[in-house]
């Protein structure tokens, strides 16, 4: 962050102190609009959602994850070559210029993971939409489930999120390119729309739709991004034709087999144990764990901004050797992260304690479905045990390194297995008991320990 002058004001300097410049600010208010909202939202689905409608609606988001087979983590590696590149260039007049070497090397990049990803959508599109038919088609079905039209809301949500798809590298690159600032502004732009059209939509009894909708705002915001804000800039690097290459076994492919290990793994630990309530447990059991799931992951994400939009700043700090500033920056960044995960999930507990003591309509309403209290308490020591390692992750792969394969691996299998076991004999309860264990003693204890020995050797 840049430094601030003594006359500022002591706003400013209280958000210079929280590390709040604008990547952060607009990150951290895209995450606190949705957990503003997030409880309007729950109150519409509520009054205008059978359980089976909830249901589906969070087994589609979780169907939808296993866009990790085919997308293989390549938006990670994107962000930290760029980031690497952009050390010696700069954005002038929305073009980006400088050093040649590393303008034509970003622009290989550019070529490359297009074609990657468009070869990507197509097999998505392909595949989500007959696996979800088959899923979906053979599932435990009540008569509730049965009647509910899910079919068409699918199908249409497939093929929004190949489209996505196809955009990401594009993003992933802008964001790489210290672009973070603009594309938070966007995204916060992109939250405040899409939640606005989801409480239209719920409340017309769109249903399922709404999560075609919510989709949808986010693609507009994309094809804004890439077709019109920073249209010059990927025209430039269209334009580079010759000059030094990316090297995809020398620098891509190394990086990617092990994210691709990790993520497919990550999908079976956070994932899998949805769609196995799904066809396993009685109706609405999913609805509570995929609610509950949704507002700490929404709090995670919130906190974790303050970590990942300085993924970029990681990356050039790296490059120059600037170790003490990269750890300096790290150091404050994190603790605030993790305090910031830790009151959320001490804020959400206390909430679901108040709901199962009050009589009020609303209340009975949101603790049925949300986890009961054991289960939420268990939920959200997992996600606040969880979040000293995401940061070291971070930390860790901005050095276009990643030594997580077999801790990550141990890891997710070990977490995976316990909600799956624990799942089937304790129910949702049993998920979030797995989840914690998992992450507490095995996940967090195994990252933070790759992460303390490859900083003390690689600096």
């Amino acid at each position: 962050m840049d430094p601030i002058s003594p006359k500022s004001s002591p706003l400013v300097r209280l958000a210079h102190r929280l590390g709040l410049d604008s990547a952060v600010f607009f990150a951290v208010l895209a995450r606190s609009w949705q957990l503003a909202t997030g409880p309007v939202t729950q109150v519409l689905i509520v009054v205008h959602f059978l359980k089976s409608t909830l249901d589906y609606y969070y087994a589609f988001n979780s169907l939808l994850g296993t866009q990790i087979f085919i997308e293989l983590g390549l938006s990670i590696i994107v962000i930290a070559i760029s980031s690497h590149e952009w050390a010696k260039l700069t954005l002038v007049d929305g073009k980006p210029v400088g050093d040649a070497d590393s303008l034509s090397r970003l622009a290989s990049l550019h070529r490359r993971m297009t074609r990657w990803y468009s070869i990507a959508a197509m097999i998505f599109l392909a595949s989500m939409s007959a696996g979800g038919l088959i899923y979906f088609g053979t599932a435990q079905e009540t008569a509730a489930r049965a009647a509910e039209s899910w079919q068409a809301p699918w199908m249409v949500m497939v093929l929004v999120n190949a489209t996505q798809l196809v955009l990401l590298p594009m993003t992933a690159m802008l964001e790489g390119c210290h672009q973070v600032a603009t594309l938070n502004r966007v995204r916060f732009w992109q939250g405040v729309a899409g939640t606005l059209a989801v409480w239209i939509a719920i409340s017309s009894g769109a249903g399922l739709w709404a999560l075609v909708v919510s989709s949808s705002i986010r693609l507009c915001g994309e094809l804004y991004l890439v077709l019109f804000r920073f249209r010059p800039f990927f025209q430039s690097l269209n334009a580079v034709h010759s000059g030094p290459e990316i090297h995809w076994k020398e620098e891509v492919l190394p990086l990617q087999w092990r994210i691709a290990v990790q993520g497919i793994l990550l999908w079976f630990a956070s994932g899998l144990p949805a769609l196995l309530v799904f066809s396993k447990l009685p109706e609405g059991e999913t609805g509570r764990l995929g609610m509950t799931w949704t507002i700490l992951s929404a709090a995670q994400a919130a906190a974790l901004a303050w970590v990942e939009t300085r993924r970029p700043q990681f990356g050039a700090l790296i490059a120059e050797r600037r170790f003490d500033k990269l750890d300096q920056m790290f150091f404050r960044q994190a603790r605030m992260s993790c305090l910031m995960m830790a009151l959320a999930g001490c804020f959400l507990i206390a909430l679901v304690w108040i709901f199962s003591h009050r009589d009020e309509w609303l209340c009975q309403r949101f603790s049925e479905r949300l986890l009961p209290l054991t289960g939420t308490c268990l939920m959200a020591i997992g996600f606040i045990a969880n979040q000293p390692g995401l940061c070291a992750n971070i930390y860790v792969r901005a050095h276009k390194r990643d030594p997580f394969l077999l801790a990550s691996s141990i890891s997710n299998i070990s977490v995976a297995t316990l909600q799956l076991v624990l799942g089937l004999k304790f129910g949702v309860t049993g998920v979030a008991a797995g989840y914690c264990l998992g992450i507490s003693l095995v996940q967090t204890p195994l990252l933070l320990a790759v992460w303390w020995r490859t900083r003390r050797e690689w600096h």
